[in-house]
């Protein structure tokens, strides 16, 4: 091989080396360039996540309470594990695990205990729902739902309602209760139906 040759191969050689290397150089800058944005997306959504359970955090009260006080000496207790503001109504919270106390002045104590609650701040209006119990006196009531509007001391207790007091048992569709003057109906919606009950003598 002559020198001229020689070279040319060497010459040959380090440009296929450089090739060669330049490849893997702009390979490798690739894979890190894919790694670096993998690495942000991902740092990203867990900044969004962990932004999200903050927000939820903010939004539910662990261990609530509510009591009020009206001019006639009546009482309104709510207590509940936790609740949240409702986003389509911010004086409307969602309450979980409730157990309520009205104590009507001159007339006693109702318990009202539910899974749910709706409970407004303002007008102290609450809906209680799903495996509702009120007990006032002798008188022990369970539904699905009860209607509570405190302004005017009436309830109205509706779907699945089993009443039971001392000496009978009932079925029916609806029970409205006035907690001022203790006026209460028993009545089915459907007026071809009529309420089933058990009478104790």
């Amino acid at each position: 091989m002559t020198r001229s040759h020689f070279i040319q191969f060497g010459i040959i050689v380090l440009i296929i080396l450089l090739l060669y290397l330049t490849y893997n150089y702009i390979n490798k800058s690739r894979k890190d360039s894919n790694i670096v944005e993998k690495t942000q997306l991902n740092e990203l959504v867990e900044e969004k996540i962990s932004k999200d359970e903050e927000t939820l955090d903010k939004n539910v009260i662990s261990e609530l309470t509510y009591k009020s006080l009206d001019d006639n000496g009546n009482i309104y207790e709510i207590n509940s594990d936790s609740g949240s503001i409702q986003e389509n109504d911010k004086s409307t919270l969602l309450l979980k695990n409730v157990e309520a106390k009205i104590l009507v002045y001159g007339y006693g104590n109702v318990y009202i205990f539910s899974d749910n609650a709706l409970y407004n701040k303002v007008s102290l209006d609450t809906h209680f729902y799903e495996n509702v119990n009120l007990i006032y006196q002798d008188h022990d009531i369970k539904s699905d739902d009860l209607f509570l509007k405190y302004s005017d001391k009436k309830v109205k207790i509706s779907n699945n309602v089993y009443y039971e007091s001392e000496n009978s048992k009932l079925i029916a569709d609806e029970v409205t209760m006035n907690l001022l003057n203790k006026v209460s109906k028993i009545y089915m919606t459907n007026k071809n139906k009529k309420v089933k009950a058990i009478i104790n003598n």
